[in-house]
């Protein structure tokens, strides 16, 4: 049987970067689902993808150029590039001249830092705070800038259709919630009535696993999710919704980024639905085509480690039908090829870390 598969929030990808701008050029993924004689699946692919550099560029206040001119100018790039969809996306990053410090960056730390200098302040004085000094804590409490993920300010996902020379702008949104950042995989384990083993990485996983099982098995729907693992056990969890998949690629890049620049993760789990299509002429489509010619949907389960990464599939259907008795099905793993999937910056940054 011959297949392609969209990930609806992701999709098989390569990825070039630079300072202003970062590409994720559309890789098809092709071929045939086999059973092997031990009972395992395997996907032997045909992929075919192109990667395109784009140069940065940079502007001072002298010669400052307008948002809207300099997405136009990357238009232009991006059609100019010979595939029948390109995902992509624009990122505005502001420095002092000489330095290579996102200025942003230093201003959300400066925020904290004062909000918390006036509450010690107030301890150590030990009298009742001035009424300006209320004023300014106030102020300060209610700024909103910093509490938001900066690539809600400064990151704009797109999609370049080839047929019609379309360039679409994504729109999404991000879950911040109690368990997002900060909370040991113990507890995470214990909401989620995992047993807590000698193997933290699987019992994470397996956490995941069921949280996001039982939320489908109510909701007939799930938002593409990213769980962090880190050295000292502790999560951070990234849930978000999005137009096009070009968001779900960005993320993956930029814990992939996270990797190669010291941060101590050691396993990093995805989960998001998956389309599947039985007719190999759908591939010279682009996504909104193809979306109309799907034939079955799955939820994939993606673990990936320095040592290993492997993926896990499951009938929506499945899952819908066992509802009512909270069973939890089992998961198939299929043996891919990582050069080719889109979580493949995730398996190149671990292989280069130190």
């Amino acid at each position: 049987m011959c297949w392609s598969r969209d990930y609806l929030g992701g999709q098989t990808t390569k990825s070039i970067s630079d300072a202003k701008c970062k590409i994720y050029i559309k890789g098809i993924e092709a071929g045939t689902l086999t059973e092997n004689d031990n009972g395992s699946y395997s996907f032997e692919y045909e992929p075919r993808c192109r990667i395109t550099h784009i140069p940065s560029e940079s502007y001072t206040i002298e010669d400052e150029v307008d948002y809207a001119s300099l997405i136009e100018s990357v238009k232009n790039r991006i059609g100019s590039i010979p595939a029948i969809e390109v995902f992509f996306s624009t990122e505005f990053i502001y420095k002092e001249k000489g330095s290579d410090i996102n200025l942003f960056s230093t201003i959300n730390y400066g925020i904290d830092s004062i909000l918390s200098l006036l509450i010690e302040l107030d301890k150590e004085i030990g009298i009742e705070a001035s009424k300006t000094r209320k004023i300014l804590q106030d102020k300060i409490a209610k700024l909103k800038f910093h509490r938001i993920p900066k690539d809600a300010w400064f990151i704009d996902d797109y999609v370049f259709y080839r047929e019609g020379n379309v360039f679409e702008k994504g729109e999404r949104f991000e879950v911040i919630t109690p368990i997002t950042t900060g909370v040991k995989y113990t507890h995470f384990c214990e909401l989620l009535h995992v047993e807590i083993t000698d193997d933290f990485i699987q019992d994470t996983f397996e956490a995941f696993k069921r949280m996001h099982i039982v939320s489908f098995s109510k909701q007939k729907k799930i938002m593409p999710t990213l769980l962090t693992l880190h050295k000292d056990g502790v999560l951070s969890m990234v849930m978000f919704e999005s137009s096009i998949k070009t968001t779900t690629y960005r993320k993956i890049n930029e814990i992939a980024s996270d990797i190669k620049a010291g941060a101590d993760i050691i396993a990093v789990f995805l989960v998001g639905e998956m389309i599947y299509y039985n007719n190999p002429e759908l591939l010279n489509l682009d996504y909104r085509h193809r979306v109309t010619n799907s034939h079955s949907e799955m939820l994939s389960f993606n673990m990936i480690t320095k040592d290993n990464s492997a993926q896990y599939l499951i009938n929506s259907e499945t899952i819908i039908d066992n509802s009512k008795d909270c069973l939890f099905p089992t998961l198939i793993k299929v043996k891919t090829d990582e050069s080719i999937s889109f979580v493949y910056p995730i398996v190149e940054a671990f292989s280069i870390a130190t």
